[in-house]
């Protein structure tokens, strides 16, 4: 017969004697992430000391500093060849002021280039104008044929941002030409109209200088007559001049000048 105690005791011995499976046993194969990544001994991770540290702080300080250099140097560059112009891209308005000035001053009529001067309209656009003197005895074809001159001219001129206006002085009729052959004529179709009513004495046909530049636009220009009638004359005067703006370019705003 078997004692119940014993049958216990092989049990709690059974128990016992089970082998132990942990992490600190190497031949269960714990899969331990920490272990895998930085080693089972914390000597494998060494610890920096402090010129260690100073080193590094310092060569990733002066790395910085190198980064944001290069950086301002480009910007630079980049900046300044924005105002010089770069290969064609960006403006060169005083390489394409010079160029109009010598084509100008080159055509038939013309007697002097005068005022030539660089205005910057915004950061990469800019307005070339240019007062241009010519012979007074030009006929109406001559004057014509001046003007489209002229425009083409400001056309090949203009450059990558660069606009080209010039202001041409025929004596008692000024008129302004842009690179628009279209525009430039109705301004001299428009100043031939307003000379030819009785009592004007002047006339100023030409566009506005505003601080974002230049337009060949209507509102943009910037017509006067000079007349040195009074009174109901100046009156008559002004409603005729008004009225020619309007046939010929509409929306256009016609002053009218008391010398």
């Amino acid at each position: 017969m078997s004692t119940p105690g014993r049958h216990a005791d092989a049990g709690d011995a059974g128990r016992r004697t089970a082998p132990s499976v942990g992490r600190d046993d190497p031949s269960a194969g714990w899969d331990d992430d920490l272990d895998t990544a930085f080693g089972p001994d914390t000597a494998s991770t060494p610890t920096r000391t402090r010129p260690e540290r100073v080193r590094t702080a310092t060569v990733v300080t002066l790395g910085v500093v190198g980064v944001a250099v290069v950086i301002v140097v480009v910007l630079g560059v980049i900046l300044s060849g924005v105002q010089r112009g770069i290969g064609g891209v960006f403006p060169d308005p005083e390489a394409d002021r010079e160029r109009f000035v010598a084509t100008a001053s080159a055509l038939p009529g013309v007697t002097a280039v005068e005022r030539a001067r660089t205005e910057q309209t915004s950061l990469a656009g800019y307005d070339v104008s240019a007062l241009l003197q010519v012979e007074p005895d030009l006929d109406d074809a001559g004057r014509r044929t001046l003007v489209d001159a002229v425009s083409a001219a400001a056309a090949e001129s203009s450059g990558s941002g660069v606009r080209i206006w010039a202001t041409v002085d025929f004596g008692t009729v000024q008129v302004g030409v842009s690179d628009s052959r279209e525009t430039s004529r109705q301004r001299l179709d428009l100043a031939d109209r307003l000379a030819a009513i009785g009592g004007v004495s002047a006339v100023r046909c030409v566009f506005i200088t505003g601080p974002s530049g230049r337009s060949d636009e209507a509102a943009d220009q910037s017509v006067s007559v000079t007349t040195p009638a009074a009174g109901d004359a100046l009156a008559a005067i002004a409603a005729a001049a008004e009225q020619t703006g309007e046939d010929v370019f509409a929306g256009v705003q016609v002053r009218t000048l008391s010398s």
